[in-house]
């Protein structure tokens, strides 16, 4: 791990990342290679392949980056590769019956070889090619580059060097039912099914097993408990011995319950107990039914949820990478105890080539990257509540920065924004001129002609990487569910401490590591979005405005902009005639006035409304509180206080409103119809 000094220097953070990944090769079990952004992960996993004799799996989850590592590989004439391909992006004979098929639990080559009537283009299209050719020379191509998902094919894995690009546990994680999919998956009618399709099978406890009702009363170490595990035992439980079942013929009719998954779905009942509020979980954390689990084909790797409140099942099932010659994980913001669920047996060795404290070093440093924070809540925007401060916020990075910016948010406050009009107002629209067409195209994320992406789309784009000005509005907020489903797939309870969003949704315990993981790593990613590209970070570099308080405690800030808004004009009267006051003094210690002063500076011009004395005094004593204004007590004339505003003072005028920024704080009011401010930049020493 680089010490402090050296965490700001790009190229030794690069050098040490391949340092680090290189190393790795020779671990005697998995590594996560925790690492900052920009610092080459990718370009050095691929690089691993002129250097080492075994052979590379390189998996993303984003397609930018498949095209990043092609780019590595094909910048060296001794390096063969290949993309896996993917049913979905390389058949046209990819419809609605095939995914149906597909959400059955049969692979895209079954598919193909089993029932060619619906796959037309037989073994021509590109997608059966091309795995046609990586199957006979897999063992000549250096560098495989594909999806997650492409780890359930063990001819992938095997021998190889498997590198994970990122965290992504989507493709071993499948929900029942799945409104995603157009087929029957609820699990309550595929297991009713599958034990009447079962009774033809005399070996079959029928008379035990009827419905669901059934395999959870017999879920005890019963007779009748010992009869139905013993039938598995003898016919298994994956989907692969589904197929082998005569009785269980999944086809292509969406309202057939017949399902490759339901012998495992009706199995794993037999096993499951109970790990915390609403969630059973097989095999059970305390590893007594483990044996019994592998014996009838399931990997200990594979684990099934149930939540008792809604009867929604969750398949866990993710494939044996003890395959591979070696597994190096690559994550910028990892949870090493999520991590460890993709390889059960040994666990990942966690390397950082950083230290999480030296993050804003880094960041500063390396990647000439200033973080400002704004708010003081979680703001979690999943419903799209937004707040109505978000437009003082916005009008206060804008008259700082004067210039619009890119924005990331949930997709319903972005929705909520766009409603309102703030999009239009403050976020940068997309130029599809030739300079950023590459990122408008067809395959973007970008929000409605915005440079604004929403959290959901966020860790599969590039498309902010050259954008310099960027706000982060607000968190995804994951719901208890999510939160419950991953600490039972560890084994753990999610028993819930506070619920409030105004004083912060807390966890107990374990529970709470991983609801930080799905608030506060996916801010920090949001951040990352922003100036990744050698543009500009080795040029002006980029500016972020964080809405929320929700960043880890050791993700520092550069600094903190505190918005003062829904101030009324005659608040804004008094700023701006003071700002004014003191881009007019020569001598700064003049610019400190008294109220009656001020107040005949007020009445003096004609731009601004009248307001009384006493209004004047009023509104001096509030801006103080709010920290605009130092002042001199009983300094001036007949021991009147002295006022001043405090810091360098800058005033802009937008269409509704007047932003006076000072120091760490912002003043949003009203805007005051004729008046114009005659000296945007005031410095007040």
């Amino acid at each position: 791990m680089l010490d402090s000094q050296r965490a700001g220097d790009l190229e030794a953070v690069r050098q040490h990342t391949e340092e680090v990944i290189r190393s790795a090769t020779d671990a005697d079990r998995p590594v996560l290679v925790e690492a900052p952004p920009s610092s080459g992960k990718t370009t050095k996993a691929v690089k691993l392949a002129r250097e080492v004799d075994t052979p590379i799996t390189y998996l993303s989850a984003r397609t930018d980056l498949y095209e990043r590592a092609k780019k590595q590989c094909e910048k060296y004439d001794d390096v063969s590769y290949k993309i896996i391909p993917a049913p979905q992006r390389n058949c046209d004979s990819f419809g609605a019956e095939m995914k149906e098929l597909y959400a059955k639990g049969y692979s895209g080559w079954q598919i193909h070889r089993q029932f060619p009537d619906i796959a037309d283009c037989g073994m021509s299209c590109d997608y059966m090619t091309t795995l046609t050719e990586i199957r006979d020379n897999i063992d000549s191509i250096d560098v495989l580059i594909g999806n997650h998902a492409h780890a359930n094919r063990q001819q992938y894995l095997f021998e190889r060097i498997v590198i994970l690009d990122e965290f992504n546990a989507d493709p071993f994680l499948q929900k029942y039912p799945d409104a995603s999919r157009n087929i029957v998956d609820t699990p309550g009618e595929l297991i009713h099914t599958f034990l009447q399709d079962a009774a033809s099978d005399e070996s079959f406890p029928a008379d035990k097993f009827q419905d669901v009702t059934d395999l959870l009363q017999q879920r005890t170490w019963s007779r009748e408990w010992s009869q139905g595990i013993e039938w598995f035992l003898e016919n298994g439980a994956s989907r692969s011995d589904a197929h082998d079942l005569d009785f269980l013929a999944p086809n292509t009719n969406k309202y057939e319950h017949d399902n490759a998954y339901a012998p495992f779905l009706a199995f794993s009942h037999l096993c499951m107990s109970r790990v915390g509020p609403g969630i059973d979980a097989a095999p059970p954390p305390d590893g007594c039914l483990d044996a019994v689990w592998t014996a009838a084909g399931l990997s200990r790797a594979t684990k099934c949820l149930r939540d008792r409140n809604t009867g929604e099942m969750y398949k866990f099932e993710v494939p044996d990478l003890t395959v591979a010659e070696q597994v190096i994980g690559l994550d910028g913001t990892p949870n090493l105890e999520l991590w460890n669920l993709l390889a059960p047996e040994q666990g990942f060795q966690h390397e950082q080539v950083i230290q999480r404290e030296d993050f804003l070093t880094y960041l500063e440093s390396a990647m000439n990257m200033r973080l400002i924070q704004m708010g003081n809540g979680e703001h979690h925007y999943a419903a799209g509540h937004i707040y109505e401060t978000d437009s003082n916020r916005f009008a206060a990075v804008e008259a700082r920065e004067e210039n619009p910016f890119a924005l990331v948010s949930t997709r319903q406050a972005l929705e909520k924004y766009d409603y309102n009009g703030l999009l239009q107002k403050f976020v940068k629209p997309v130029d599809t001129t030739e300079s950023e067409q590459s990122h408008a195209n067809d395959d973007s994320k970008l929000f409605r002609g915005y440079w604004a992406l929403n959290y959901g789309n966020m860790k599969s784009s590039n498309d902010l990487e050259k954008q310099a000005l960027g706000v982060v509005a607000g968190t995804p907020y994951p719901g208890h569910g999510l939160v419950k489903r991953w600490a039972g797939l560890c084994g753990e309870p999610a028993e819930i401490v506070s619920d409030d969003d105004a004083e912060g949704i807390e966890f107990e315990g374990f529970a709470d590591k991983i609801y930080q993981h799905f608030v506060g790593a996916q801010v920090i990613q949001a951040v990352l979005r922003f100036g990744r590209h050698e543009s500009v970070y080795e040029n002006a570099g980029a500016t972020v405005y964080v809405i929320t308080n929700t960043l880890p405690d050791w993700f520092d800030v550069s600094e903190q902009l505190h918005v003062h808004g829904e101030m009324d004009e005659n608040v804004g009267v008094v700023l701006a005639t003071l700002g004014e006051i003191a881009a007019i003094t020569d001598r700064p210690g003049l610019a400190a006035v008294t109220v009656p002063t001020l107040h005949e500076h007020i009445a003096a011009d004609s731009r601004l409304p009248n307001i009384s004395k006493r209004t004047v005094a009023s509104i001096v004593d509030k801006i103080r509180d709010l920290n605009a204004v130092t002042v001199r007590e009983d300094a001036g004339k007949n021991k009147a206080d002295l006022i001043r505003l405090t810091g360098d003072v800058e005033l802009v005028r937008r269409d509704s409103e007047v932003v006076v920024l000072t120091g760490s704080h912002a003043y949003v009011c009203e805007s005051l119809a004729d008046w114009e401010p005659r000296f945007q930049q005031v410095t007040n020493v």
